[in-house]
């Protein structure tokens, strides 16, 4: 029996806990993919064994090592609301040791610039979404803090650098600055923004804040066109790694990017070390020298 009841209260309960973000909804769609698959499965009924064959089911699709993480963390979480909910006890089918999952330490993505071009190539006039995704390349904006962004964050007063002031994960206020393109396509995007009672910046046709989804779903559909495929956080993950190409010192990366642990933007040094790089091409000319002259006697 799906638990269409359940995993619309368990949304609601994430969207109380952790407003402003995607939690809620990513739980929540991992729940209902878990019981859509698990046919005619009450949650009482389902098993250890059964999240067994679940993470093995989605192994199997191809869903990376992240995705099946983040879904069998929603379950747990989601059986833990239901005995919460219920007051009572509720048998949580996921075990820790038994369905941990392993996905190594992955290094961010950035995108180079001939596919940067393709993507707005592909968004010609469309200025909303053009002033969109200047706003995560250019300041490193989560998509959700897009979505959440209000009028009154806005500062591009004269006489002051344009900024913005976010709400980030954890409710972590901080200002970002933007660029001159980045301030003059939200200029633009703002003189021509359809008014409203929505105080959101960026509003769908119906004169609405547009959601996360939809941001997304329009990226996918440039993507086609360009054909081209990137996400939302790669925009976010090229914005830092420019800054790190430039020197920019990590701590101010950490601080624009919203980061509260540094460990976290340090990954980025990994993708655009310049003095790794510099170090590498002075050693490896050295290493050819020293070859070619013990091959010459």
């Amino acid at each position: 029996m799906f638990p269409q009841t359940d995993i619309d209260e368990f949304r609601r309960y994430w969207r109380r806990r952790k407003p402003g973000t995607s939690t809620a909804l990513h739980y929540a769609s991992d729940a209902t993919i878990f019981f859509k698959w698990a046919v005619d499965m009450s949650p009482e009924r389902v098993t250890v064994h059964d999240i067994d064959r679940f993470i093995e089911w989605q192994r199997g699709l191809g869903r990376r090592p992240t995705t099946i993480r983040r879904r069998i963390v929603a379950l747990r979480m989601f059986y833990d609301f239901l005995a919460y909910a219920h007051d009572c006890e509720v048998p949580n089918p996921v075990i820790g040791r038994r369905h941990y999952i392993d996905c190594g330490s992955p290094l961010p993505r950035d995108v180079n610039d001939e596919v940067l071009q393709r993507l707005f190539a592909a968004l010609k006039s469309n200025l909303r979404d053009r002033t969109i995704f200047t706003l995560m390349l250019h300041a490193g904006l989560r998509v959700g803090e897009v979505v959440n962004l209000s009028l009154a964050d806005v500062e591009l007063s004269s006489g002051r650098t344009p900024q913005l002031r976010l709400n980030g994960k954890g409710q972590s206020e901080r200002i970002v600055y933007l660029s001159a393109t980045a301030a003059e396509c939200l200029r633009e995007y703002l003189s021509t923004r359809a008014l409203g009672t929505d105080t959101r910046v960026f509003l769908n046709r119906r004169g609405t804040r547009i959601t996360i989804t939809g941001i997304q779903l329009q990226l996918a559909k440039y993507c086609r066109q360009a054909n081209i495929w990137i996400t939302c956080h790669q925009l976010r993950h090229t914005f830092a790694s420019r800054l790190l190409a430039a020197d920019v010192p990590v701590t101010s990366i950490q601080k624009l990017l919203g980061h509260r642990s540094l460990r976290t933007t340090q990954r980025y040094i990994q993708v655009a070390d310049t003095q790794v790089e510099r170090d590498y091409h002075v050693g490896i000319q050295k290493v050819l020298a020293s070859t070619k002259s013990g091959g010459a006697r």
